[in-house]
């Protein structure tokens, strides 16, 4: 590792790789394979362990940073900076616990040691109330036998550990498990082909009677409302400014193809100029407001007093950032007009791997849902 390596930071690392990334993501995209390569480069360039502190060794790159870095990334590969993201927000959250009580150390230094990869099946139903998961980790002496069927586990190829939501049986709690992924019963099926994001490899896993330790198992949430749980807030807070970094990226780009199609007037021979300066600014409003709203984001998530108001200003963040992207996105394929719809044109790329917004958790209506409820109840 060398000093220049250590002391880039993680949007410098973004922009040294992302033109490279943009050129395989195509092949990438066109045949569903995992961009192995990219997490090699991302590994040993320093971008895997951005946000572990800089005392484990470390980049010590804030909730800010890295979700700036994750817009760059975005530009050139969307599905490598998603898949990582799944990596990066865990890290990030683990992150904020060692600071504040020393916890996850051991986990942290593995990131930056040894070049491990996080993973996560967290993708269920998240809502405003009761929430519980069809997982189960049944207690057997000091172990738990963990059991069940997860989806989207993103960077399923490559992740080393991967954090599991099960119910205790015993006690109805919701448990956060890291379980590695070498362990017997642990089986990744490749059910991923998919109209965007086709290169996440976000596949499905199933767990059979996989025995982890109890002290695997690094949060306990009630069932009732475990999304307002600090803890679990946190990481959710960690988790949407970061994803939403992605989506900004895809705006970004679309901006820019946009933009050169109008200049060099390949966007419609017959159209009157009007008509396109017209489209020009309503892609630019809209590229104002997905930027705009991903930095006013990040202040409010990073200013909150607490956890679960990070939490709220996250949500919002979220709807706000990735709905302008993906206007900007319908936008630039108006301003390009049918040259978009081929696929030697990266816009045909960016509408299918944007549309994968839609679809992170919380959801709307769900995500409006929660917003409603906190600002009524600290109202109230």
């Amino acid at each position: 590792m060398t000093t220049t390596t250590m002391t880039r930071t993680m949007t410098e690392i973004a922009k040294a790789l992302r033109d490279e990334f943009d050129g395989r993501a195509t092949e990438h995209d066109r045949s569903g394979e995992f961009p192995r390569e990219n997490y090699e480069q991302l590994r040993e360039a320093g971008y895997l362990r951005g946000p572990v502190p800089v005392e484990l060794g470390g980049l010590g790159a804030s909730l800010g940073e890295t979700a700036r870095a994750q817009r760059v990334l975005g530009w050139g590969d969307a599905s490598t900076a998603l898949a990582v993201n799944m990596h990066l927000f865990q890290v990030g959250a683990a992150a904020d616990g060692w600071r504040a009580s020393g916890a996850n150390e051991g986990p942290l230094r593995r990131v930056a040691d040894d070049g491990i990869v996080l993973g996560s099946t967290a993708a269920e139903a998240i809502v405003a109330g009761e929430w519980t998961t069809p997982t189960t980790a049944v207690p057997d002496g000091d172990d738990y036998l963990v059991s069940g069927h997860k989806y989207f586990a993103s960077q399923a190829p490559v992740m080393d550990v991967v954090r599991v939501n099960a119910t205790d049986t015993a006690t109805g709690e919701i448990l956060a498990i890291a379980i590695p992924t070498s362990l017997p019963g642990v089986q990744v099926l490749e059910t991923w082909d998919t109209l965007g994001m086709r290169a996440t490899a976000s596949h499905d896993m199933v767990f059979e009677q996989v025995r982890v330790p109890a002290s695997a198992v690094g949060a306990r949430f009630s069932s009732k409302g475990p999304i307002w749980d600090p803890k679990f807030a946190n990481v959710a807070r960690w988790f949407l400014p970061l994803m939403s970094g992605v989506y900004v990226g895809i705006a970004d780009r679309a901006r820019e193809v946009a933009l050169a199609a109008a200049g060099s007037g390949k966007n419609g021979a017959f159209r009157d100029p009007a008509l396109t300066q017209a489209l020009v600014g309503q892609l630019e409003t809209a590229h104002f407001r997905a930027s705009a709203a991903l930095e006013f984001g990040i202040q409010r998530v990073t200013e909150a007093a607490d956890p679960v108001a990070g939490l709220v200003a996250a949500i919002a963040l979220k709807d706000a950032a990735t709905d302008a992207a993906v206007e900007v996105v319908d936008l630039a394929v108006q301003i390009v007009g049918g040259a978009a719809f081929f696929k030697r044109s990266p816009l045909e790329r960016l509408v299918r791997d944007v549309r994968a917004a839609r679809h992170h958790p919380p959801c709307a209506p769900v995500s409006s849902q929660m917003i409603g409820r906190h600002l009524l109840t600290m109202a109230g």
